[in-house]
């Protein structure tokens, strides 16, 4: 393995708002850059996990010294590791490697994997990218199977599986107990997947199925005793698992109904009507209007210390090209859990049209206090998939989003968005390369408590949105940052580097088809 190359420090000042450090990480098929205090210092670590072209794979760390990111760890990882992700365990950041059967971690002072904790997921490799069923893939996707379960704050693992989702809590001593499977099986194992022949069944767990699958855990304190609770709908009723006083979740679960209609739980069930649908259908939408009610989450929206019911419409002729409904049922604390209102309490409808159903990125949705008044707001992002904007995306190599805010009071919602934004880029055949998928990120990176919107104006552009008092939540002009910006949305992310409460931009370049062999890079924007 090689070091990256260090690029001089700082030599940009990404205007006032953020000064910029870049490294060059090397020649890989792929990269994947993760942040974490893995060394126990004030200011955070990169990791990159990679695949060369000879299917090796290898860990680089690259900490923050005199103004620059250095290299500081270059070791070769197990070729068995197929997806990792970052844990705080014991208060320290480390990286977790998933090798079939089991989650390990990576000690960076000896450069080895230590066991953690054996986990029997059906994980299908092939689906990562570049993979193959008898070949690991060509990546190492980061899955974020990280969640804080109980509260406590300590990170616990959660691994979805086709029968239901390998649960494995961090104790006080830095320990996970053995992973339980909880919750029913997948209700959708053999549907159909739009585009593909293969059935859930067939395409197993995977980096792409697992944030879907993810979505089908819910947590409430159902029996109103100060603890949080995972709950599971199971075909016709819920199906509660009780934390109990150790912080530990009961194996056998209790049930309750509710008098609220939906059709299932997990919207991306709503391919499953969409499964023969061709390319004209998808873009023009010939079929027939249909509609599908779903489980969405249990939030408490109103602020009485009760959780409440929240369901999502999506009604459509084409997957692509959907109008959404989120309808919230008040909860009420009885004497024996939570009962829920059949009549709707308060409802949200978008104005754009969208495929509604990923947990994140484009066509999704957003639920937060932005502006630190203790009500939750509601951001709604979707992407133009129809005919003009996929003739954008072609021509222009740009994709336009709609942005749509509402700012919540009392429980309740406006009719209209609070506050619209429209992401608008059109430059007829500008260049080659690939489609540019613009980022758009919410978070503080000004220290004032409020968050900010960030978005790719350009592949060269990045505007700021800081928030500001009044109806209008954020600052109608942007302050605009020179910076190249990556291709994909998904490499680009907001995270406090160096634990001054403001958050950083990290962004990942990797090669683009224009320029397949060029190294990757990071960029990093640390808020000033």
């Amino acid at each position: 393995m090689t070091s990256g190359r260090v690029m001089p420090a700082a030599a940009e000042s990404a205007n006032d708002l953020f000064e910029q450090y870049d490294v060059v990480t090397g020649i890989a098929r792929s990269q994947t850059v993760l942040p974490g205090f893995f060394l126990g210092g004030a200011t955070a670590e990169l990791v990159v996990v990679q695949v060369d072209e000879n299917d090796e794979r290898g860990v680089q760390m690259y900490g923050f010294d005199g103004g620059a990111w250095v290299s500081v760890l270059d070791a070769t990882l197990r070729p068995e590791v197929l997806f990792v992700d970052v844990a705080n365990i014991g208060g320290r950041d480390r990286l977790i490697t998933y090798e079939s059967g089991r989650l390990s971690w990576f000690d960076p002072d000896s450069a080895t994997v230590r066991a953690l904790v054996e986990v029997a997921a059906s994980y299908n490799a092939a689906d990562d990218r570049g993979g193959s069923a008898t070949r690991p893939g060509g990546e190492i996707p980061h899955v974020d199977i990280t969640r804080d379960l109980n509260h406590d704050g300590r990170e616990d693992l959660v691994v979805p599986d086709i029968d239901g989702f390998w649960i494995s809590i961090q104790l006080s001593n830095g320990r996970f107990t053995d992973a339980v499977k909880l919750g029913p099986a997948e209700p959708f194992l053999d549907a159909s997947v739009m585009g593909e022949p293969r059935s859930y069944r067939d395409m197993g767990i995977s980096a792409a199925t697992i944030p879907v699958y993810l979505s089908r855990l819910h947590e409430m304190d159902y029996d109103q005793d100060g603890r949080s609770d995972l709950v599971f709908w199971n075909q016709d009723h819920f199906e509660v698992h009780p934390q109990d006083e150790h912080g530990l979740f009961d194996p056998v679960a209790m049930t309750f109904t509710a008098d609220v209609p939906f059709d299932s739980d997990g919207a991306y069930s709503r391919v499953s009507d969409f499964s023969d649908e061709g390319m004209l259908s998808l873009l023009f939408g010939f079929n027939e209007n249909t509609e599908r009610t779903v489980l969405h989450s249990f939030r408490d929206l109103n602020g009485d210390k009760v959780a409440d019911l929240v369901t999502l419409t999506l009604a459509g002729r084409t997957i692509l090209r959907q109008r959404s409904l989120y309808e919230v049922h008040f909860g009420t604390a009885t004497s024996d859990g939570t009962s829920f209102a059949r009549q709707v309490g308060t409802a949200i409808h978008p104005r754009g049209k969208a495929g509604g159903m990923q947990p994140s990125g484009y066509s999704s949705q957003l639920f937060q206090d932005f502006d630190g008044d203790g009500q939750v707001d509601i951001m709604f992002r979707d992407v133009n998939v129809g005919f003009g904007g996929m003739f954008r995306a072609l021509v222009g190599k740009s994709v336009p989003i709609n942005l749509e805010f509402y700012r919540g009071e009392d429980g309740t919602y406006p009719d209209e968005p609070t506050t619209r934004r429209k992401i608008r880029r059109f430059a007829p055949f500008a260049g080659l390369g690939n489609v540019f998928f613009p980022p758009v990120l919410m978070g503080d990176v000004n220290g004032d408590g409020s968050s900010d919107v960030l978005v790719g104006q350009s592949p060269q552009e990045l505007h700021v949105f800081l928030a500001e008092p009044g109806p209008d939540l954020w600052a109608r002009r942007p302050r605009k940052v020179a910076v190249a910006l990556p291709r994909d949305e998904r490499n680009s992310r907001l995270v406090d580097l160096n634990q001054d409460g403001k958050q950083d931009l990290l962004m990942h370049h990797a090669p683009t088809d224009h320029a397949p062999t060029e190294p990757h890079r990071v960029t990093t924007l640390i808020a000033r």
